[in-house]
């Protein structure tokens, strides 16, 4: 073999090996394409999917606030915590309707700051305001227990949150009148 058969050898081991470089990477990045687009372009066709989505959901039994996530329909993560309605009821748990515990709050896609309306849609933003009239009428451990287990009650009977915005007026105008009087 002469010094050019085998230089021309080398070059087309070299050719080879680097059309096999070529493919194994356009292989690898339409399998990464295929892996990591859809939870990015999806949301934006038809969102809200558990292709790439984040749930809120209420125990209307005990004020608890659970977040889920969700990537490729599987929950990646899932964290369970006390909100204002919780931390007024100490623990305890009101059940007063044959109605499921759980229940969507709002679910969030990459990229839309809105969720679509669910029957408790309003619940965190109500836990909040009873957190901000405990404050404005100075309400005790345990008119903040009694208040949080009317909320709890309503939602359960009506399986909705609308009755609540109208309850949780009411207390804050009867707690402003009785501080006005004293």
């Amino acid at each position: 073999m002469t010094e050019t058969e085998s230089g021309l050898d080398v070059l087309e081991e070299e050719r080879k090996r680097l059309i096999t470089s070529k493919r194994l990477c356009t292989v690898l990045g339409v399998v990464l394409a295929a892996v990591l687009l859809p939870p990015v372009i999806v949301p934006m066709a038809k969102p809200w999917t558990e292709i790439n989505c984040r749930h809120q959901d209420i125990n209307i039994k005990t004020g608890r606030a659970r977040y889920s996530r969700y990537l490729w329909f599987v929950k990646i993560s899932e964290e369970v915590r006390d909100t204002p309605i919780s931390v007024a009821l100490e623990g305890k748990v009101i059940d007063v309707a044959d109605i499921k515990p759980w229940h969507r709050v709002n679910t969030f896609s990459p990229g839309l700051r809105h969720s679509p309306h669910y029957r408790f849609h309003g619940a965190f933003a109500q836990a909040r305001k009873m957190e901000m009239t405990f404050e404005l009428i100075d309400a005790n451990s345990e008119e903040r227990c009694e208040i949080a287990e009317s909320i709890l009650k309503l939602w359960q009977a009506e399986g909705r949150y609308f009755p609540v915005d109208d309850y949780l007026q009411t207390v804050f105008e009867e707690g402003m009148n009785l501080s006005e009087q004293e």
